[in-house]
């Protein structure tokens, strides 16, 4: 087709050299260096403002990274409800409605072998009567299905088998994978029921059956999600979990199958977060070390293409104003697509709050409907490829990443690193850190920390009797008598007699670590709004153009610690703005002036606001060369952007004697 006259003026501009580029800028930058555009991630990468092809270099390599096919990724929502049945029941319903595949996660306390009461979130599968009814509504012949079953995966397959028996599904066309992470687990319970060596000899009983049996089912994970659900950076997320991928190489190596047979029974997976471009170059990243580390290790073609699963993040999720976190996870579930993933799973929006209820299940799955059937995000094998700036953050994340990689084999390999608490304390560091920038509100929460939302509506979500369910599947089939059973034959035969998951279990002591402190991003938040009451005013004292920007700054802090706000007309009338405190109903004053206004305005009213009623007198600003006479003049507490608003509103709420 020819060019039109406009088609040849959009492109008759002229070329661009990075050199005019820097000019340009340095000139907007006033003379100031231009690595002050250069920003950081949190584990110190350099996100420059511009790439270039001579800043990619060689970039990653194309091949064999990615896998999947033309359609893109297989749409594979999560279920952790108490239950087995409600389980079932939500992994039917969403089957029907667009989702191609189940992943079912194993209560932690039953799955890791431990005599835990309940662990933190999963479902209670106490025996084959249970796996039966998590699986009732699915058919097995065609749909994937993953059950992370950790330490105790050998015999849930053994169950998977005798129900796709029992319905006339031959083993062989089971797909989908029934594994566990022992070593995730160990980091995210801090225990397991028997040592890390009996769990890599089942690992290697369940992938020598699969192979023969069923060869659609992989018999391993390796899981990152708790790593960064503790607050590890992409960098320490990557690196557990490369180095998590090794330890299974070798473990498996250990009771008799080889690498090539091992890489190709793993599936990977990880959390991705709230920072588009890096948890994009996150994944993409973990495929480029996976392939190098898998053929370094003797791993075929095959073996080196990473089986990727992808999840939206739990720690981003907010109960408060539950909402937003459907857009979060369209965000998140937009990264993991381009990033490369096979499987993706979007939380639904009300998870925070329990067990989801329809409504949030159903908008999680036609989340990923519409991201891959009316976006066709997944029609390009590698969208992200070629970008400058993506292929730059891959590499540098990917070399970040493989130094830490080299610190925990320097450590002995992940289980030793483990076992001696040193992987938790750099994680404890990176989420410290992150805590703080919380806290700071630099790193803000929509609907929590930023623009709070006065109310929630309800989503559906129900609380599950978590302690119950798991009571009740420790009660199934107990009576191993002791046995040690070696190899899914004689688990099979086990299981046929009626044994339960608790029945299963291995000599020896248990391994013991140092567990990781995971939780979600809002819940200090959460826990200050829960507590919160109270009504603060503010007091803008002066010119209305001179204190607007901290009324409106105050305006929406406040509400973050759940205050109700009020607010006066500005004016320079302290006896006027004194006489609308005492009618305001408010318990708190929050003064709005400026900094060359305070030294006289705050010793003249805080004496009049605190004889009108005020119980707390909060100045908007903290001049650092004031502060000392400011509190001398009577002002409690101070409010400013970068401050803990966390310590100054819970400071705030015990000043007006809040109670929970």
């Amino acid at each position: 087709m020819a060019d039109t006259a406009n088609d040849r003026g959009l492109c008759d501009f002229p070329p661009v050299t990075p050199a005019a580029w820097r000019e340009l800028a340095t000139r907007e930058l006033k003379g100031a260096p231009l690595e002050r555009l250069t920003s950081r991630t949190p584990e110190g990468v350099p996100v420059p403002p511009l790439s270039t092809a001579e800043d990619v270099g060689g970039g990653v390599p194309r091949e064999p990274l990615v896998g999947r096919s033309g359609r893109g990724w297989a749409i594979c929502q999560e279920y952790r409800q108490a239950r087995p049945g409600d389980a079932g029941a939500a992994a039917a319903e969403d089957l029907a409605q667009g989702a191609e595949a189940a992943w079912f996660v194993v209560d932690e306390a039953l799955a890791a072998g431990t005599a835990g009461t309940a662990g933190r979130a999963g479902v209670a599968v106490g025996g084959a009567d249970d796996v039966a009814a998590m699986l009732a509504g699915i058919d097995l012949a065609r749909v994937p299905v993953t059950i992370d079953a950790g330490l105790r995966a050998l015999p849930v397959a053994a169950m998977l088998a005798g129900e796709a028996e029992r319905r006339g599904v031959a083993v062989e066309q089971l797909q989908g994978a029934v594994a566990g992470d022992p070593l995730a687990l160990l980091a995210a319970v801090g225990e397991t029921g028997w040592p890390i060596e009996h769990a890599y000899s089942d690992m290697a009983a369940l992938t020598r059956w699969s192979r023969a049996a069923a060869p659609g089912l992989r018999t391993a994970l390796v899981d990152a999600t708790p790593w960064h659900d503790a607050g590890a950076t992409a960098a320490d997320e990557l690196a557990a979990g490369i180095a998590a991928g090794l330890e299974h190489l070798r473990g498996l190596a250990r009771a008799g199958i080889a690498a090539d047979e091992a890489a190709e029974a793993l599936v990977f997976v990880f959390a991705v977060g709230r920072d588009l471009l890096l948890e994009l170059a996150k994944l993409r990243a973990a495929r480029s070390l996976w392939a190098r580390v898998a053929a370094a290790c003797g791993a075929g073609p095959k073996g080196q293409v990473m089986r990727l699963h992808a999840r939206a993040s739990r720690r981003e999720l907010a109960a408060l104003d539950p909402w937003v976190n459907l857009i979060r996870t369209t965000t998140e579930g937009f990264a993991a697509a381009l990033g490369g993933a096979d499987t993706i799973a979007i939380a639904a929006l009300d998870e925070a709050l329990g067990e989801p209820g329809p409504l949030g299940r159903r908008l999680a799955r036609n989340v990923q409907l519409i991201l891959r059937e009316e976006s066709h995000l997944g029609a390009v094998r590698d969208p992200a490829g070629g970008s400058y700036t993506i292929e730059r953050l891959t590499d540098a994340l990917a070399r970040e990443a493989w130094r830490r990689v080299q610190a925990i084999e320097a450590e002995g390999g992940l289980l030793a690193s483990l076992r001696a608490g040193a992987i938790q304390g750099r994680v404890a560091e990176a989420a410290a850190a992150q805590a703080r920038a919380v806290a700071t509100l630099r790193l803000p929460i929509v609907g929590v920390s930023r623009f709070a939302a006065a109310e929630a509506r309800g989503t559906g979500a129900v609380a599950g009797d978590r302690v119950a369910a798991v009571a009740a599947a420790r009660s199934k089939g107990t009576g191993s008598e002791g046995q040690v059973l070696e190899g899914m034959s004689e688990v099979q035969a086990a299981v046929g007699r009626g044994l339960g998951l608790v029945g299963f279990a291995r000599p020896g002591p248990g391994e013991a670590a140092r567990p990781l402190v995971r939780g979600r991003l809002a819940e200090p938040f959460e826990r200050l709004r829960a507590r919160a009451s109270g009504t603060v005013a503010l007091v803008p004292v002066g010119a209305a153009a001179a204190v607007r920007p901290r009324v409106e700054f105050s305006r929406t802090y406040f509400p973050v610690g759940g205050f109700a706000v009020v607010e006066g007309e500005p004016t320079e009338d302290l006896e006027a703005a004194v006489k609308w405190f005492a009618g305001s109903g408010a318990a708190a004053a929050v003064i709005c002036g400026t900094d060359a206004s305070y030294p006289e305005v705050v010793p003249a009213l805080v004496p009049r606001l605190r004889a009108a009623g005020a119980r707390a007198v909060v100045l908007a600003g903290r001049p650092k060369d004031q502060v000392e006479a400011l509190t001398a003049a009577g002002v409690d507490l101070f409010i400013a952007l970068g401050g803990d608003a966390l310590e100054v509103l819970g400071a705030l709420q015990r000043r007006l004697e809040v109670e929970p």
